[in-house]
């Protein structure tokens, strides 16, 4: 059995594999997602408690709680049901507090990558003359058309994790 500092660890290796997914193809894959599911209840059955050493009530909150915050954007089409089973998997994978913070975290850097992505011209014409040479990745990101796909909502969701995990610290060994 892994401690919890190693667990934390695999955990934050497995999210960034899925942030990548996300970002290089706007999906995560059911293996990632689902594989989690299936590691976080065997652990609960198992040892009693998660991988981060979380109380099994936490992570069963955690997953419900992850189920109530993304359903309704999944419902409204603004999620993808990608980052709804990511964030379960979370859930069961680690407690309530760290699930919400990774939400949260996650919608606020969500909502920044969407505004960033809608206005992208406005943006590009406040930058100094010199870095708007045409021909440039920049002049080409600002001109090109915001992408009517799901934003990467599973990389944001990572970034909320690895941020949590950093204020509230890693689990002692």
């Amino acid at each position: 059995m892994l401690t919890p500092s190693a667990a934390a660890g695999v955990l934050v290796a497995w999210a960034c594999a899925v942030a990548w997914m996300d970002l290089r193809h706007r999906r995560i894959p059911n293996v990632l997602s689902l594989g989690g599911w299936v590691v976080g209840v065997s652990h609960l059955l198992i040892v009693g408690h998660s991988p981060l050493g979380a109380s099994t009530s936490s992570s069963w909150l955690a997953a419900g709680l992850a189920l109530l915050v993304t359903l309704p954007g999944y419902l409204l089409r603004q999620l993808g049901a990608g980052d709804v089973k990511f964030l379960v998997a979370l859930g069961l994978l680690s407690s309530w507090p760290l699930t919400l913070n990774s939400f949260a975290i996650g919608a606020l850097l969500g909502a920044a990558m969407g505004w960033v992505g809608h206005n992208r011209p406005m943006l590009l014409s406040a930058l100094p003359i010199a870095w708007q040479a045409p021909g440039s990745w920049l002049a080409r990101w600002g001109a090109s058309r915001p992408a009517q796909r799901h934003i990467p909502f599973g990389a944001g969701l990572t970034a909320g994790l690895l941020l949590g995990l950093w204020l509230t610290g890693l689990p002692a060994p």
